[in-house]
Order: structure tokens, then C-alpha cells, then sequence
């Protein structure tokens, strides 16, 4: 749980912090974070906070060694190697600021029972009107060393990246592609095969199995979960997808849907969300399939709309056809059998139902339930008598 403390006009940084203190009564330590550093890392905030706990200073500073140091204040120590000020780049000698420097990233630890008496009587910046933080380690200096010596500012080296912020869309655009490479360079530790890494987008909650291969150009986002040895792209793009192992995306769109080991899906496909896909199916070129449930080793070649529809094992959907789901005002469901034989350019009118090895001729326009083996053909289709049989005969 946590509170959330809203500073109200604002006066300063050191202002925002003397508010959320009067909420914690009881906390040692106060972490001062800026909310436009992206590549702050929880590992990096433990790492200062137990560095403040073993020096034990009134002030422990994050800071990082950058080449470019117009953006920062700039860390000053003295002859023994303290700290000693932050100094601002107006203020500031440009001569200090050549190669590498030690900058101030804005994030502190400070000890919270001395922050609270001394942010009482801070002075407001007669510059800026408001109250500074910083201004802290003035006080701090001040006042010196300890009785056992300790200096009360200390600093945590960090990498460079830490103190990064966003303060404008190139910022953020930048800090994007360095989040994203850190994301595909883990996956890559991790057992995966990444072809054009920098064209191939990966959202941070995505998890994918070892020995998959992501093509270029695929975009993976949301609760994505990819079982091993899986081939996705190039060009795929899966959102909130479950896929089992051996599965392939070819150049297609999976939404809010899961996939069973080793089905085959596209090129040019797309499912949207509720489609429950079984195993060793094939979903082929430009079909588009929408709360579709299909069973175990259902073919579904080419160019077809499945909508609200339920489809046994080892049925094949021919080439063209369309599950006529929307009657104007309602969606309704189409029930397909096991084994069924769905003839190219089929419609089937829902409500609708074909029982287990039923055949529907190419062209048909289905608008009644077929019986379990009956073969219909038509517009609107009709039953042919003892088709069943001799389709069974020829077979």
C-alpha cells in the first residue's frame, strides 16, 4: 500500500518532499526519485539506498560520469575527494566541464530525521522562488564531518543511462529505443532468435520460449506469451496471444487469442480476439477468423470469414467461405462438426449447425442445419441423396 501525497502550488523540490515526510512519521530513509527517468532500475535504488545505510550520510547522491554534462549540475569535490556542491552550468567554470564529469541525476537518499528538521527551515531560492533540494547539501557541507569523521554527502556511481530523463518527444522517442533494445537483448540471452533486431518491437511483459525465431518487423505487445521453438514473422503481429510450442506466424495478426502446438498460421492472416485454435491446425492466406473455436487439425486454406463459430477435428473449410454470423441486429454462432467437408465459396447462414461428416458443394448457400454424413449442394442448398454413399465408395 502507499499514499499518495499531492503537493498542491507547486514551490519546490525540497517543498514536494517535506510534504510526503509529514506523511511518513516513520520512516529512516527518504528516496527522492524524478518521475522522467525511464532507465531507473529497481536494482539501481537498491543499490543506492543500501549505499546511504552503510555510510550512514546525512545526503547520498546518484550520480553518473557523462560526456556531456550542459544538462546537469555538475559534482564538485575538494582536495580529499568529498563533495562539497553541485554546481549549475550558469554558475559554472566551462572549463570543468571538458571530457568526463561527474553530474548530479536529481535522485537522493536522504536521512529522514535530519531532512525533516532542516527542510523546516530551509530558505526559499531567492533566484527561482522556490524551495531547492539541492540546496541540502549546502546545508549539509556546512556543517561538516561527523564526530567519527564521516562526511555527510556521499555519492553512488551509476551508468550514464540512469540519468537520462524526458524532456522532450526526442527524449522520449530515444529513451523508447533504449528500453526496447535492453527488453531484445534479454530475450536474446535468454534462447532467442531475433532476425533485424532494431525493426522488431517487443513490449516489456512479453515472455517468449527458448529456440524461437522472431522475423523483422514483428510486433509483439501486451500479455504476449510464445511457447519454444515457435517461428513468428517476419512481419507478425501478436497482441495479448497465447501460442504453444512449435507454432508459426507468417506475416499475420493474432489478437486476444490462443494457439495450439504446431499450427501454422498465414501468410496474411488475422484472428481476433476469443479465437481458441487447437493443435497441428493450418489457418492459411487472408482468412479471418473472430471468436472462432477449431479443433485439432482443422484446414482452413484460403481466403475465408469464420465468425462466431465452433469447428470440429480434422474438418477442412474450403477456400472462399464465409460464415454468415450478423443478421443486422444480432451475431449468431455456427456449430461445424467433426470431419466436415466445407466446399469452396461456401455461406453458411448462422444459426446453423453441420453435423460430423457432412459435405457442403462449392458455391452452397447453407441456410439449414445438415444432417451428420448428408452432402448438400445449392443455392439454398439441398441434400443429394446417397451422395454420402458414394463419396464413401469412390474413397
Amino acid at each position: 500500500a502507499f499514499t499518495l501525497v499531492v503537493q498542491g502550488p507547486p514551490k519546490g523540490t525540497a517543498d514536494s518532499v517535506r510534504q510526503a515526510l509529514d506523511q511518513a512519521s516513520d520512516a529512516s530513509w527518504v528516496v527522492s526519485l524524478l518521475g522522467d527517468s525511464p532507465h531507473l532500475t529497481s536494482e539501481v535504488v537498491d543499490a543506492l539506498v543500501d549505499s546511504a545505510r552503510l555510510s550512514r550520510s546525512k545526503v547520498t547522491l546518484l550520480t553518473c560520469m557523462v560526456d556531456d554534462a550542459s544538462a546537469y549540475g555538475r559534482i564538485e569535490r575538494d582536495g580529499q575527494d568529498r563533495i562539497v556542491r553541485i554546481v549549475e552550468l550558469k554558475n559554472d567554470d566551462p572549463n570543468c566541464r571538458h571530457g568526463r564529469t561527474e553530474i548530479n541525476s536529481g535522485v537522493m537518499v536522504l536521512d529522514a530525521v535530519w531532512a525533516r528538521e532542516e527542510l523546516a527551515r530551509l530558505p526559499m531560492d531567492p533566484t527561482t522562488g522556490e524551495f531547492l533540494l539541492t540546496d541540502l547539501i549546502d546545508v549539509a557541507v556546512r556543517k561538516g564531518a561527523a564526530d567519527d569523521g564521516a562526511w555527510p554527502v556521499q555519492a553512488h556511481i551509476a551508468a550514464a543511462t540512469v540519468s537520462l530523463g524526458v524532456n522532450d518527444r526526442m527524449d522520449l522517442a530515444q529513451a523508447d529505443a533504449r528500453a526496447r533494445q535492453a527488453i531484445r537483448e534479454r530475450h536474446i540471452r535468454n534462447g532467442v532468435t531475433i532476425i533485424g533486431p532494431d525493426t522488431v518491437f517487443i513490449d516489456e511483459r512479453v515472455m517468449i520460449g527458448q529456440d524461437t525465431v522472431i522475423g523483422p518487423h514483428s510486433i509483439l505487445t501486451g500479455g504476449t506469451v510464445i511457447g519454444r521453438g515457435c517461428e513468428i514473422g517476419p512481419s507478425a503481429v501478436l497482441h495479448n496471444a497465447r501460442l504453444a510450442d512449435r507454432v508459426a506466424v507468417e506475416q499475420s495478426t493474432v489478437r486476444d487469442s490462443s494457439v495450439g502446438f504446431g499450427t501454422h498460421i498465414g501468410p496474411y492472416a488475422h484472428l481476433r480476439g476469443g479465437c481458441r485454435i487447437g493443435q497441428n491446425v493450418h489457418i492459411g492466406s487472408f482468412a479471418e477468423l473472430k471468436n472462432a473455436t477449431l479443433s485439432d487439425g482443422v484446414k482452413c486454406g484460403h481466403v475465408s470469414y469464420l465468425g462466431d463459430v465452433s469447428i470440429g477435428e480434422a474438418t477442412n473449410i474450403g477456400a472462399g467461405t464465409i460464415t454468415a454470423n450478423y443478421d443486422g441486429h444480432s451475431k449468431h454462432a455456427t456449430t461445424i462438426g467433426e470431419g466436415v467437408f466445407v466446399g469452396s465459396d461456401s455461406i453458411l447462414v448462422a444459426p446453423i449447425n453441420l453435423g460430423d461428416g457432412a459435405r457442403t458443394g462449392a458455391g452452397s448457400v447453407v441456410n439449414r442445419d445438415v444432417e451428420p454424413g448428408a452432402t448438400v449442394v445449392g443455392v439454398p442448398a439441398r441434400p443429394i441423396a446417397g451422395m454420402d454413399n458414394r463419396r464413401t465408395q469412390r474413397s
